[in-house]
């Protein structure tokens, strides 16, 4: 059929681990997260405190840590690593912006005080156009609009 080579063109998965893309920032990172939970754990005379704080850091900034996966689909397009699953259907996209790192895909308008933490974040691996052209793609299959 004439419609599968489209939607598997259109079909994208990636992976992207930052701390292979920027190894140099570990060590400001970690020196940053260990003196943060040295101070925790001294300001609030424990251990486990301390320990608290740099597993909540960890946490905060797994995304740097850990490899991290992105998909772009006829259902939607997403991010997944360990413990963290961000997801957005077509039919609910209603603002795309782009920069020069990736592309978000908000289910707001621009102009909502809201729209800086809701969506999801695209990052992009040399692929930037196809990531793109994905996204026109489904956007406008799922909606009948185009993106800007």
């Amino acid at each position: 059929m004439n419609d599968e080579a489209p939607t598997s063109q259109h079909t994208l998965q990636w992976t992207i681990h930052l701390l292979r893309r920027h190894p140099e920032k570990a060590w400001k990172a970690g020196a940053v997260m260990l003196l943060a939970s040295v101070l925790v754990g001294v300001a609030f005379r424990s251990v486990g405190m301390g320990v608290l704080a740099l597993v909540l850091l960890w946490l905060a900034t797994r995304d740097y840590w850990l490899p991290v996966r992105y998909y772009v689909s006829d259902k939607g397009a997403g991010v997944r690593y360990l413990g963290a699953v961000y997801d957005i259907t077509w039919d609910r996209v209603r603002y795309v912006t782009t920069t020069t790192e990736g592309v978000k895909l908000s289910p707001l308008p621009p102009r909502s005080r809201l729209e800086p933490f809701r969506g999801v974040y695209l990052r992009f691996a040399d692929n930037r156009e196809q990531v793109l052209e994905a996204i026109a793609f489904w956007t406008g299959c799922s909606s009948g609009k185009t993106t800007s």
